[in-house]
């Protein structure tokens, strides 16, 4: 047979069997899910409870207290929930209560996604009950405690949604800090050491700042290695930095804390930052004009 031809063939073949793989892993797959929605459907009848399947999911939930009026959810909110996680047969598998409740952030969160995509079937101070299928949960690879392809049957209660300025002020007031000055942007500015006789900062100045940035809860996403310097009005940093620094004289230090309105917007900055994320930024002022 000619090479050509041999070589061809056997694209062919191994094409052909990876497209069968495939197949069977999507058939296998779609087994699974039809027999763990047998199962769910079977629990409701025999707990005679009614419940209705999310279409884009597939997990199966009801709404044991609802709020008509609540906030819907978004990806721009940080979740403040309670709940707790159980099998079908009922067995712990881990809870957190209204009084040690947590705060859950869509682009920073380490839940699955089936936890994820029930929080958003939840409107504020509402309460479900989520029939979560095994490859939206922990899979093949479980924690300790839990068995392979385990539905998780979740109950989540959505205590209320925080706004990127109600996070704000919730650090704020946790760290116990003054604020020197807010603007009607969101910026806020605290200075921690002040120096009223040195120079003002104006537009056209070019400033060497020292400075970290970091998120809210003070994990920083850039240690300032090396000094900032731009010119002001140029538009080279972000507005909030930039506000920030229009606040301060020359040698002072303060932190810069902003929504992202203020900062990386709705997109956010490649991997480093997500979309809707307020930054917190140490500052310090040494040098206007090269002086």
């Amino acid at each position: 047979m000619n090479k050509f031809k041999l070589t061809g063939l056997i694209a062919i073949v191994a094409f052909s069997l990876t497209s069968c793989l495939n197949k069977f892993v999507e058939s296998d797959l779609d087994a699974l899910y039809e027999e763990e929605a047998t199962k769910i459907l079977q629990y409701g009848l025999d707990n005679s409870i009614t419940l209705t399947k999310d279409n884009s999911s597939g997990i199966y939930y009801r709404i044991t207290k609802p709020n008509a009026t609540g906030l819907l959810p978004s990806s721009a909110y940080e979740f403040h929930i309670a709940y707790s996680l159980k099998n079908l047969a009922g067995t712990l598998i881990g809870q957190k209560e209204a009084k040690d409740s947590v705060i859950v952030n869509y682009y920073r969160s380490n839940v699955f996604t089936g936890f994820l995509f029930s929080m958003f079937l939840l409107k504020e101070g509402e309460k479900g009950q989520f029939f979560i299928p095994s490859q939206l949960a922990y899979g093949d690879n479980p924690p300790s405690g839990v068995a392979k392809n385990e539905i998780i049957v979740a109950e989540i209660e959505m205590i209320n949604m925080l706004t990127e300025d109600e996070r704000i002020e919730s650090f704020i007031k946790k760290k116990n800090y003054t604020v020197t000055y807010k603007s009607d942007q969101g910026l806020r500015v605290i200075k921690l050491s002040e120096n009223p006789t040195a120079d003002t900062v104006k537009t056209g100045d070019l400033v060497q700042v020292k400075y970290k940035g970091m998120f809210l809860n003070e994990t920083a996403f850039d240690n300032g290695a090396t000094p900032f310097s731009f010119t002001i009005g140029s538009n080279s940093s972000i507005k909030g930095f930039e506000a920030g620094i229009l606040k301060l004289r020359k040698g002072e230090k303060a932190k810069l804390v902003f929504p992202s309105s203020l900062g990386y917007g709705t997109t956010g900055s490649g991997s480093s930052i997500p979309p809707y994320t307020p930054l917190l930024f140490d500052v310090e002022l040494s040098k206007i004009n090269g002086n």
